[in-house]
């Protein structure tokens, strides 16, 4: 048997992490994990990485059915409880739900963690728990005591003063993608293209999009709408304004889509978190806008998106100014997205998620 090495001598074993994630297919949340879970396992002993969403196979609709979402939640939450109990991590990392059947089951997965004394990371990619967890105190004790990743200062705020009590809250943006810069042909000389990428539903304001580009087709104005995603619940009637839909694109097709569109708006009528949508827009040199939130407030802040309202008249409007001027507005939001965008890099990003884990203090030595 080797000898005992002096403690300063010893070595800290890699972080034991058990890890869930989402599919890359399911909006934000997927496209996250396809960036962090891959950290996660090159950094940390991951003894798992358990899929938390439904399948949907055999379908193009962006709601899962019943039975597969019954199916996905047992699954996660029997093996989450063997893994916890059987391999005994020192965390769990677990993109936290805001709402509904998702939540409940990260809640009995946190205090389950709580219970085999395992330290709950909880990364929240929205901005709309931390008011839920102001006006439910049971819900505060439940998730409390946790280490949270948020999407910015504004989020973190308010997860502050919820009451919630934290074990840490750090601030982690999300990585933009590479820039793929789109054509800067001379609005004058076509039409305004407009683009939409992305879950096509109300919540989100697509009908709101299609409404605008309506208004100004019948105005006379020169505009093209090309879309590509999931439509949800957004009727086919809807669809009439739409001159090129290109169906559910792979992550590689999609960051080339943004060469042809001139202008995008995500008028969302709930709370967004930090859209990717935005990110890529911006990388892509078009014209954005969106209705503020807590988890974008530093891009409306600088400047980098034009804020809007859940309206068509909103809309409409900004996609006018956009016709008018496409070239001021890019100009003064790319001037802007130059300050920020170091913030936003990928690697800048990975290195400050791998310091997060490495500050947690929860190594073992050996």
């Amino acid at each position: 048997m080797p000898p005992n090495r002096p403690r300063f001598l010893r070595q800290a074993a890699p972080l034991a992490v058990l890890v869930f994630r989402h599919s890359p297919r399911l909006g934000g949340m997927g496209r996250a994990a396809e960036f962090f879970t891959p950290v996660l396992t090159r950094r940390c002993n991951v003894p798992a990485v358990i899929s938390l969403s439904a399948s949907r196979a055999g379908s193009d609709r962006f709601a899962a059915s019943w039975p597969a979402k019954a199916w996905a939640t047992l699954a996660a939450l029997s093996k989450g409880a063997y893994l916890l109990i059987g391999t005994a991590p020192r965390a769990i990392y677990l993109p936290v739900s805001q709402w509904g059947l998702p939540l409940l089951r990260d809640v009995f997965l946190i205090v389950l963690a709580k219970v085999v004394n395992c330290a709950a990371v909880l990364h929240l990619h929205g901005a709309q728990l931390p008011a839920r967890l102001a006006g439910n105190r049971a819900l505060r004790a439940l998730l409390g005591g946790a280490h949270w990743i948020v999407l910015s200062e504004a989020v973190a705020h308010q997860l502050r003063i919820s009451g919630c009590r934290t074990a840490s809250v750090t601030v982690l943006r999300n990585p933009a993608p590479r820039a793929v810069p789109s054509s800067k042909e001379p609005v004058s000389s076509r039409v305004l293209r407009v683009g939409w990428i992305g879950t096509m539903s109300r919540v989100k304001g697509f009908d709101l999009v299609c409404g605008a580009v309506e208004t100004l087709k019948r105005q006379g104005v020169g505009v093209e709408f090309r879309v590509a995603g999931m439509r949800h619940d957004v009727p086919l009637t809807r669809m009439a304004c739409v001159d090129e839909d290109l169906g559910i694109l792979d992550l590689s097709d999609a960051l080339t889509f943004w060469s042809g569109v001139d202008a995008f708006v995500l008028p969302a009528r709930w709370v967004e978190g930090l859209p990717f949508v935005l990110l890529e827009g911006l990388q892509a040199g078009c014209a954005v806008a969106a209705t503020p939130s807590p988890g974008s407030a530093e891009l409306f802040g600088q400047g980098c998106v034009e804020p809007v309202e859940a309206s068509v008249a909103s809309v409409a409007g900004f996609l006018a100014t956009c016709g008018d001027d496409l070239e001021g507005i890019r100009r003064r939001q790319q001037k802007a997205w130059d300050v920020l965008r170091p913030r936003y890099e990928s690697d800048r990003i990975e290195e400050e998620f791998a310091r997060f884990w490495r500050n947690l203090g929860l190594e073992q030595q050996q």
